[in-house]
């Protein structure tokens, strides 16, 4: 039982943190969001204790949030898939950070990785939880993040260019986080957690610089639109 309590507030960490990177809304969407936490909460707990199929769990995770971010959110594809691999990534980094503090204070050891329901796992997962949660509010109560993705629900109808610079980062940028999750897998599986650190911070320095970039990109268009508004009048 105590697995999908904190099961529930992990996926919501891992949600909440891309979103609120983004700033994009949550406040609208806080039911839908906290019903699907419960409901990955319970796949989790089935892949890893019921089934024992646990290196399944975060490639089906992953698809499973992406869907969510599509189909309830009403957020594009790609864009839904670039911040949760940016979001995860910070996670990743996160929690491996997390994980040196503990293991240097010598209450943590390397083989807590590999398990599911043991209190090491559950004090770092509790730590993380707690450090995203307060990273989120503070995101939120100060205003600030990347703000390039428009708010949900986005438009469909208008047909995605996937030829543009920006879509072609965006997919590249997508592709890495894919890759880190697979890694993530084996490198948790061969206990090693420092090139899961290096990777995850890779991927997350990746995101980041993109998304530094596209925001200084929809600054430079305002101004120029703006400049050229005023020339005209």
């Amino acid at each position: 039982m105590f697995y999908i309590v904190i099961g529930v507030f992990d996926a919501l960490a891992a949600l909440i943190l891309p979103l609120a990177l983004y700033m994009l809304p949550t406040k609208d969407y806080k039911y839908r969001i906290i019903i699907f936490a419960v409901l990955i909460s319970l796949v989790s707990f089935i892949m890893r204790v019921v089934l024992n199929v646990p290196s399944l769990d975060l490639p089906l995770q992953y698809i499973l949030f992406v869907l969510f971010l599509r189909l309830s959110l009403k957020i594009k594809v790609h864009w839904a898939a670039f911040i949760l691999g940016a979001g995860l990534s910070a996670y990743a980094t996160l929690q491996m950070a997390i994980f040196y503090v503990y293991n240097f204070l010598g209450i943590m050891q390397v083989s807590a990785l590999k398990e599911n329901t043991t209190l090491q796992v559950f004090l770092l997962q509790g730590t993380s939880i707690l450090i995203v949660y307060l990273f989120a509010g503070y995101l939120k109560l100060r205003c600030t993040g990347f703000s390039f993705i428009s708010a949900p629900p986005h438009d469909f109808i208008w047909k995605e260019n996937y030829n543009t610079k920006e879509n072609k980062m965006v997919i590249m940028s997508v592709l890495f986080s894919a890759i880190t999750i697979c890694l993530a897998i084996i490198l948790l599986y061969k206990l090693d957690p420092l090139s899961l650190l290096l990777v995850s911070i890779f991927t997350f320095g990746l995101s980041y610089y993109f998304s530094k970039r596209s925001d200084y990109e929809d600054a430079r268009k305002a101004i120029e639109a703006y400049r050229a508004r005023n020339k005209k009048s």
